[in-house]
């Protein structure tokens, strides 16, 4: 299995932390960052991470214990507690690619294509000295 050579990082949103690994023994040249998610039973992966990637902090978490199905103010008040450039979630399995207050939330869907967006969708994030930005695909 290859991914698109320009990909050299994997960030991953939750629910499906099995699915991480069978990846990442797959891909042993591609780096993997994984969440928890509230479907995954084991603790593989934090509940929550901030990374630092090509000198930008991208906070990241499932989103399950901020409330995203009732809306994002939760998320984004942590990603400003944490200075966060960008801040990713899943959890509502619907794509968003938006910037709140000069973060840029991106909930990448579902690769899956799971209930209830129904679409297998996925995002990827570019960060370059000019700025930070991300665009969403479907399968």
């Amino acid at each position: 299995m290859r991914l698109h050579p320009d990909i050299t990082r994997v960030l991953h949103c939750g629910d499906g932390d099995a699915d991480v690994v069978s990846l990442q023994a797959m891909l042993p040249d591609i780096r993997f960052d994984a969440v928890r998610g509230n479907c995954d039973l084991g603790e593989v992966f934090p509940l929550q991470r901030l990374l630092r990637i090509g000198g930008r902090r991208i906070f990241m978490t499932h989103g399950h214990a901020y409330g995203t199905k009732y809306g994002v103010d939760e998320l984004v008040a942590q990603g400003r507690k944490d200075r966060a450039d960008v801040v990713l979630f899943g959890h509502t399995h619907h794509p968003l690619i938006e910037r709140e207050g000069g973060i840029l939330l991106i909930n990448p869907g579902s690769i899956a294509g799971r209930f209830p967006a129904r679409r297998a969708t996925y995002a990827i994030l570019d960060l370059t000295d000019a700025g930070i930005t991300a665009v969403g695909y479907e399968l």
